[in-house]
């Protein structure tokens, strides 16, 4: 056993050697233990054979001297002088065909009848058995009888000879004695020569020990020496081909922690030229957010307050990622802040950058840039666009969008000034609750792994048209879960950034609004009194915040009394509202949290607070507050409204409740009121009002 520090450690030679010798030492005893079975099944066939001749030789030379009036004359001194010769042999009888002893080695026993032992039992024949013979034996004797026969084959008599099962096992026995030396003497002798063997061939693990044992205390540049032409020469070889592997890959993490550092500076760089929070200018809440693809991107977009009190706007997306694209984008950066305030009309501007970043670009690279100049006043925005993407701009009243795209050529596409003849100053106005989106071309052509289709523009029309209501937030994070669903667990391909602009009656993040609801549950305090009446006499439907719960709601209602007498279209209608309602809390309150739960009251009949005639339902949860926004009805007369799909929940609730509230953070957490009377679903327009917190 060796010891290092800390810790014995068995030498692998003694092991080895060791190894071998137990594994020796079994097949040796195994195979010794078969053959001394095999030996002492032969030995006592031989024995068994040779009794068997006795008693043949016996019966012949019996078979005359029983024809004799005296044959025990013949027969007894015959008997005495096999015994005498034969001390191993127990017995030796010949008797007549009566049983009656007609020799014996003791003359007292002739004449007398033979007295068989007891408990004999047949022995198979170790050899080929006459008719009449017979080979049995018991615990102590081995009793062999073969018949005396005369000269015509008739039966005189039978021959008896016996042998000691005693003297048997002695004679097996005094052969096994020599095998345990011969044993002991062959293990010794096979446990020396393996540890000497063991010791020789595995004298080179010292060696390649100490070099591994260097290459774990970093020395790298000492090869280990050994002139070996088994494996652990070629060992040695690995090893010191690791050992080389080794100091290169170490050069190599030092040079990739370098570039990941300084790619790290350069991130850090980059994202602090790009907007931290949303800016507020009026009624106009701007928020943008970019998503590399790489540790730092080419893409860029900006937010720069104008002398005039005016807010300029930009998006570019440079040809590439990476660090080349980081760089550009940083020139970009330096630029705009340079140009700004001199280029009052988008269109110069971007001739301008055109100017500079042509004399800088390599030839095949170039930039598409959207810019433009947004008066928070008027709503007005005029804006121009280098090849970039078209601008995606939400209208409120319509309850659409719409598409703005350009003519112009990417930065530094074509060197000249060919740009100058594509560029021109464009003007929309943006009303209250409209909603601008510029993008970079990561977002609509991001693929789907399974058949590498598109996002495209379309999709885009939906999240929007989904989420613009809840303002500019919103629809940055739908856009870029979506986009990420629909790209699943593959890598993103190319950079992505959006840029939003919404207009908005009030940027306070809290504002929360009701419906023309009458009166009574507008005001938070009437909300809570309706609630407590809830728990007094109501019915609850406690629900997990997940889709799928969701369609107990259905269940609830069909055991209840709420639904006897209505048509089926007041039930298929009240099913849906209730279903919507829900699932706003679900999707907007909890972020579909299965783990949490929100409560579904139903009140029946009038008073106590109850406009309604039919009842109440109300629904309480302790979900984030989440903004509706003001609501106007769909116009269902425009195609693109009905083509929509998506974002008519509100439409729903309002068409069949008589009276929608929502009143958010109260002691009992957020409360939305929803007064139903199926004879009241609407067909006209409903009212929108505000109510705060």
């Amino acid at each position: 056993m060796v010891r290092t520090v800390g810790k014995p450690v068995f030498s692998i030679r003694w092991i080895v050697a060791g190894t071998a010798a137990v594994l020796t030492t079994l097949a040796v005893l195994g195979v010794t233990g078969v053959m001394e079975r095999r030996t002492r099944n032969v030995l006592a066939d031989e024995i068994e054979t040779r009794l068997l001749l006795e008693a043949r030789n016996l019966a012949l030379a019996s078979s005359s001297a029983l024809l004799t009036d005296y044959p025990e004359l013949v027969l007894a001194p015959l008997l005495k002088e096999m015994q005498a010769r034969q001390r191993e042999l127990a017995m030796i009888v010949v008797l007549d065909r009566s049983g009656i002893i007609q020799g014996h080695p003791d003359v007292r026993r002739i004449g007398t009848r033979f007295a068989w032992p007891n408990g004999l039992r047949r022995i198979p024949f170790p050899a080929p058995r006459r008719r009449n013979e017979s080979l049995e034996g018991n615990g102590t004797i081995l009793l062999v009888s073969a018949p005396i026969l005369d000269a015509d084959g008739r039966i005189l008599g039978t021959a008896l000879v016996g042998m000691n099962r005693s003297h048997i096992e002695q004679a097996i026995n005094q052969i096994g004695k020599q095998q345990p030396l011969i044993l002991v003497a062959f293990l010794l002798t096979g446990f020396a020569a393996s540890f000497f063997l063991m010791s020789i061939l595995l004298r080179p693990i010292a060696t390649l020990r100490s070099g591994i044992e260097r290459i774990g205390r970093g020395d790298l540049s000492t090869p280990v020496k050994l002139a070996d032409k088994t494996e652990f020469g070629l060992l040695a070889e690995a090893v010191n081909e690791m050992s080389s592997a080794l100091r290169r890959a170490q050069g190599e993490m030092v040079e990739r922690a370098r570039l990941a550092h300084e790619m790290e500076l350069a991130r850090q760089i980059q994202r602090s030229l790009l907007p931290s929070k949303p800016t507020v200018a009026g009624e106009f809440i701007i928020s943008g957010e970019q998503w590399a693809a790489a540790e730092v991107g080419g893409d860029y977009f900006d937010v720069l307050s104008l002398p005039d009190g005016k807010i300029a706007l930009a998006v570019a997306d440079v040809s590439g990622k990476g660090l080349a694209g980081c760089l550009v984008t940083s020139m970009i950066f330096s630029l705009l802040r340079a140009y700004h305030s001199t280029h009052p009309s988008p269109a110069s501007l971007l001739v301008a950058l055109d100017e500079r970043l042509g004399e800088i670009l390599q030839r095949g690279n170039f930039v598409t840039m959207f810019y433009g100049v947004l008066d928070p006043e008027s709503g007005r925005l005029v804006y121009s666009s280098a090849g970039h993407n078209p601008t995606l701009v939400y209208r409120r009243d319509a309850g659409l969008v719409e598409w703005f795209r350009s003519k112009g050529i990417p930065l530094g596409a074509i060197r000249g000034g060919a740009i100058r003849g594509t560029l021109e100053d464009s003007v929309l106005h943006l009303a209250t609750g409209d909603v601008l989106v510029q993008f970079t071309d990561g977002i609509n052509e991001t693929v789907a792994p399974k058949d590498q289709e598109q996002f495209g523009f379309e999709r885009m029309e939906r999240v929007v048209l989904d989420a613009a209501r809840a303002g500019a937030r919103e629809v940055l994070d739908r856009l870029h879960g979506t986009v990420g669903g629909w790209r699943g667990d593959a890598l993103p391909m190319d950079d992505e950034t959006v840029l939003i602009v919404s207009r908005e009656n009030a940027p306070d993040p809290e504002r929360l609004i009701a419906t023309r609801a009458g009166d009574s549950v507008s005001d938070a305090a009437a909300a809570l009194r309706r609630f407590a009446l809830a728990e007094e006499r109501g019915t609850c439907l406690r629900l997990q915040a997940d889709f799928d719960a969701l369609n107990r709601v259905d269940e609830w209602l069909e055991q209840s009394e709420i639904l006897r007498g209505l048509p089926n279209s007041a039930v298929e209608m009240l099913n849906l509202a209730l279903y919507e309602a829900c699932a706003n809390v679900v999707e907007h309150g909890y972020d579909e949290d299965a783990t949490q739960t929100f409560e579904l009251w139903w009140i029946s009949g009038s008073g106590n607070g109850i406009t309604s005639p039919r009842g109440s339902f109300l629904i309480r949860d302790r979900g984030k507050p989440f903004r509706p926004e003001s609501w106007k009805p769909t116009n269902f007369r425009n195609p693109a409204a009905r083509k929509r799909g998506r974002g008519l929940g509100l439409d729903i609730i309002y068409r069949t409740m008589r009276e929608v509230a929502y009143h958010p953070g109260t002691e009992l957490g957020n409360i939305t009121v929803l007064d139903w009377d199926p004879l009241m679903i609407r067909t006209r327009e409903p009212e929108t009002r505000h109510v705060s917190q």
